[in-house]
């Protein structure tokens, strides 16, 4: 009869996909690493408030200008994520009194009957805070050069983290663009 025995091998308790013990705790490796490191979240400090957005969770970005029938004028930056979660980022410039507000809005409607165009009324116009709903986040900055400032970084971060696999010259093709003037 032949006797057999089991061969226990030294590293048999452990998963094979993983390092034993004195692999993993062996020195670092001499010379360094060389690899581009890609943002995993945007944030972006206003005044005393930050607003941090994981990139994987974004599913919509955008800047919109719209007038409100509160006598304003909102940029905005919108950030939608999985979540449902939306985060607002504005600025509101005033654009007058009600009276001023409603005689320019009858001018418009003016025009619009008069021509046939719509080019005069260039915004849509929400009515705040219905406008407003839950799940919602919001920032407001103090210039509306700031909105387009924190869109073209979001969108450069986006890019990067999408893109992370192209080469550098490669990641702006990744977006197709269009551009459509309201009539």
């Amino acid at each position: 009869m032949l006797l057999l025995e089991p061969m226990v091998a030294q590293e048999e308790h452990e998963n094979p996909n993983q390092k034993g013990v004195e692999r993993v705790t062996s020195e670092a490796p001499e010379g360094g690493v060389r690899a581009n490191i890609v943002p995993l979240i945007w944030r972006a400090k206003i005044d005393d408030a930050v607003v941090a957005v994981p990139l994987r969770s974004i599913e919509y970005y955008g800047v919109q200008i719209y007038d409100t029938d509160s006598q304003t004028r909102v940029h905005e930056l919108t950030i939608c994520t999985e979540s449902r979660s939306l985060v607002r980022i504005y600025y509101i410039l005033p654009l007058g009194t009600a009276n001023e507000r409603l005689s320019e809005t009858a001018d418009r409607l003016r025009k619009i009957a008069q021509t046939g165009s719509r080019q005069e009324w260039v915004y849509p116009v929400k009515q705040y805070p219905t406008t407003t709903h839950q799940h919602m986040v919001e920032y407001r900055v103090g210039k509306k050069e700031d909105v387009q400032e924190l869109y073209d970084h979001l969108e450069a971060a986006m890019v990067e983290y999408h893109a992370r696999d192209l080469v550098v010259d490669q990641r702006d093709s990744i977006i197709r663009k269009i551009e459509v003037k309201a009539e």
